[in-house]
């Protein structure tokens, strides 16, 4: 199969490193057209070369190549960090952000020093992930087989902020780990940068996404049953 990517070598994250620390707009001009074709342009390369299969797993899919890649500027206008240009670019695979405002999500993410991607679903309020956690309890079998996908795909679930106290005393104690969670996320991360320089990262993406799609299409059932009961806003980023 032929892909649009071109690779991502080492030289141009060191350059996108070397642009951050400067952080200069002189600099960045002078290496604006450089960083877009080495950098930039491979990153929505990316999204083309996984789209097919993404709007597979989810017709609903967003996979306009310019919407879901970060910019190499940063918006310095709500937060304290004034720095102006980033060392890390990532891409979204998802629902376009605006109209399916907290949906599930598929990533991938380089730094400097390694490369990351996966799965995940973050809400703004607990009450829009309760009905991942309704569907648990109702499906608790297909949740422990999707489960068993993330891990085959590589991904390993990864929550960073529970509950203290169990969402749903009575429910069976191999399930609350998953109920108090307060979102989800399953995640692989390397340090073997070369890997962004040739085609395999694109195969190694779209066997993540093939197999890890049950999870996806637990999550996005139980996130379009929040959204048709009026649980997640859709004006959200029109605020």
């Amino acid at each position: 199969m032929s892909y649009n990517y071109t690779g991502i070598t080492a030289n141009a994250i060191g350059l996108l490193s070397l642009n951050a620390f400067n952080d200069s707009k002189p600099f960045y001009e002078e290496h604006k057209e450089e960083l877009k074709q080495n950098i930039v342009i491979p990153m929505r390369q990316i999204v083309l070369d996984l789209s097919d299969l993404m709007c597979e797993i989810d017709p609903l899919t967003d996979a306009n190549p310019v919407y879901s890649v970060s910019r190499i500027r940063r918006d310095t206008r709500r937060t304290k960090n004034k720095q102006l240009y980033r060392d890390n670019l990532w891409l979204f695979m998802r629902r376009n952000k605006f109209s399916y405002p907290f949906a599930p999500f598929y990533w991938f993410e380089f730094t400097p020093q390694t490369y990351a991607f996966g799965l995940g679903m973050w809400t703004e309020r607990q009450t829009q992930f309760d009905a991942v956690r309704e569907k648990i309890l109702a499906e608790p079998d297909r949740w422990f087989s999707a489960l068993d996908a993330t891990k085959s795909a590589g991904l390993t679930y990864n929550v960073r902020d529970y509950y203290k106290k169990d969402k749903i005393p009575n429910a069976p104690e191999k399930l609350k780990p998953y109920l108090n969670a307060k979102n989800a996320e399953f995640f692989y991360i390397s340090t073997d940068l070369g890997r962004l320089a040739d085609t395999s990262l694109i195969d190694e993406l779209r066997l993540m996404l093939d197999i890890s799609s049950p999870m996806y299409k637990f999550l996005i059932e139980a996130y379009d049953k929040a959204f048709s009961e009026g649980m997640i806003n859709a004006d959200y980023y029109r605020r």
